[in-house]
């Protein structure tokens, strides 16, 4: 009797022993509702699955299996090939999963800029991919919501200054002094 269940033990221990965990950028995840159609779509993964997106790092984990089609003896870049190429077919391509960055946060300098006439989601993509894969961003936020764009950016390879230059190039209207609230004591 003690050998079905000594099999049995075995049988579980190699299936969780084979799953692998990932981490990865991902670049689409522009609004904090992006995370949610994200994760929709990963539903349907062949051979791995979303295990968790974080919208403020803007990256995603996911757990395959090492023993699977597209993953046996699969290198790591070629695991994030195929992961990446299911979300794209899966998002019409409006997101991608790429190697993370090797800066550290704390070396990330995180520009805003408010924006005239970003009254809708598609006008946040299309602000979200004038300035996400220049060089020196990291990562992009663009809100519809509040009308703001958040890049994160490598200083050392751009900066405010060219990150503006291209949004005036693509005619985008950037507000320059933005009108603060003023809040007045309660009488």
């Amino acid at each position: 009797m003690m050998k079905p269940l000594f099999l049995l033990f075995a049988f579980s221990f190699s299936a969780i022993a084979a799953e692998q965990t990932v981490e990865y950028a991902v670049r689409g995840l522009f609004q904090p509702d992006r995370k949610t159609v994200l994760s929709s779509a990963a539903k349907t993964l062949q051979n791995c699955r979303l295990v968790e997106v974080s919208y403020e790092k803007a990256t995603a984990t996911f757990a395959y299996d090492d023993e699977a089609q597209g993953f046996k003896k699969a290198k790591p870049e070629q695991v994030l090939q195929q992961i990446d190429n299911q979300i794209r077919n899966l998002t019409g391509s409006t997101f991608s999963i790429v190697p993370q960055s090797t800066l550290g946060e704390d070396k990330l300098e995180r520009i805003d800029f408010m924006v005239e006439g970003l009254d809708c989601l598609g006008c946040s993509y299309g602000l979200y991919v004038t300035v996400e894969k220049l060089q020196g961003v990291e990562r992009a936020y663009a809100s519809f919501h509040d009308g703001r764009l958040a890049v994160f950016i490598d200083p050392t390879k751009t900066n405010r200054e060219a990150l503006a230059e291209v949004l005036k190039k693509r005619e985008i209207k950037v507000v320059e002094n933005p009108a603060k609230e003023e809040t007045k004591p309660k009488n």
